[in-house]
């Protein structure tokens, strides 16, 4: 229980500052401005069943991220950001705190282009996690299954038409370790994005990355989604090809629907065709390394305001029959998701 509260508290603590610090100030002349907010999210869990001893059983809450973002605008064409994230261990009933740059950027916008230089998001699903819209509750399945959301490059996005239906995004990854989520490698990122209409979005994704030594990474991806104002689903298939460890190949399906003015039913299940790469090194949500795995989670979403949202659900991760031929025990955890946005 002392853990639980400590928890808890944490996060009231991280509102209170979040509201203090959300501020806007603007030059006379209205050409520049400053931004100061932030958002955090984290889970009062219970683990029922999992593949590791340890975990099993295990209660308490945990703080997934907390952000203190600030953003300039210097003048028309020109803007940045810097944020800082704080985020506790992805080990259960471990609470210790890390602290690191999670966007560090200048960007430009030039006729109908945009550009940003230094620490930014990446294209690899940077679209399919805005119309998922529920980072706070579990990450898209690429970010889950450990590929990075952010890299130290320069990166660049645009329509291709004059109706923008037609759009691309692109980036080139310096390889350089700063921040808490660049890239190991040299990247090279391109996304081309088709919108026929205002409901649907088409996406096709390919990335090379360049690592230390003789071990590269091939990454292909596609997804459709579709949404109005009370449904949207989407399916995804990636398959990321890393040489000498075992591929990453993984299809997605999701669907939210509106239940009333301020609640949404979710649903999700990712299918992991090989074993996890990255498996037990993977925070808050392990997969076991040696066996395929579905992993589904279900909950409902209620907007208590603009700020605040709160989330029950519950994930299971069930594995197919390991090489030694064992079925590792299937992951059952029961969560109440707490998100705050004073951004």
């Amino acid at each position: 229980m002392p853990r639980l509260a400590g928890g808890w508290i944490t996060l009231a603590v991280a509102a209170l500052v979040m509201a203090a610090a959300a501020t806007t100030t603007a030059q006379d002349d209205g050409t520049g401005w400053l931004s100061v907010g932030g958002l955090a999210f984290g889970d009062l869990y219970h683990i029922v069943s999992h593949h590791t001893e340890d975990a099993e059983g295990a209660t308490g809450a945990v703080l997934r991220r907390g952000y203190l973002t600030f953003n300039g605008t210097f003048s028309k064409t020109l803007f940045g950001r810097l944020r800082f994230e704080i985020n506790q261990s992805g080990e259960f009933e471990t609470y210790t705190f890390e602290v690191d740059f999670k966007d560090l950027y200048l960007g430009w916008d030039v006729a109908r282009q945009r550009l940003l230089f230094g620490l930014s998001p990446t294209p690899t699903f940077d679209l399919l996690e805005s119309i998922w819209g529920l980072r706070y509750m579990v990450r898209t399945p690429m970010d889950l299954q450990g590929e990075p959301s952010r890299d130290t490059g320069i990166s660049a996005k645009g329509p291709l038409n004059p109706a923008g239906t037609l759009s691309y995004r692109a980036m080139v990854g310096a390889g350089t370790n700063f921040g808490n989520e660049s890239g190991d490698g040299r990247r090279w990122m391109g996304a081309l994005t088709w919108q026929p209409s205002s409901t649907w979005t088409l996406e096709g994704y390919l990335d090379y990355e360049r690592l230390p030594g003789s071990v590269d990474h091939q990454t292909l991806q596609g997804f459709v989604a579709y949404q109005t104002d009370t449904l949207r689903w989407s399916l995804l298939y990636s398959h990321q090809d890393r040489q000498d460890d075992p591929p990453l190949k993984l299809a997605s399906a999701f669907v939210v629907g509106r239940l009333g003015a301020r609640t949404n039913a979710v649903a999700r299940v990712d299918r992991l065709f090989e074993p996890s790469p990255r498996g037990d090194n993977i925070a808050y949500i392990p997969f076991d390394p040696t066996a395929r795995a579905t992993f589904m989670i279900a909950g409902v979403e209620f907007r208590i305001n603009d700020h605040l949202r709160i989330a029950p659900n519950a994930y299971v991760t069930t594995y197919d029959r390991n090489d030694q031929g064992v079925r590792p025990t299937t992951d059952f955890a029961l969560r109440l998701a707490l998100f705050l946005d004073y951004e």
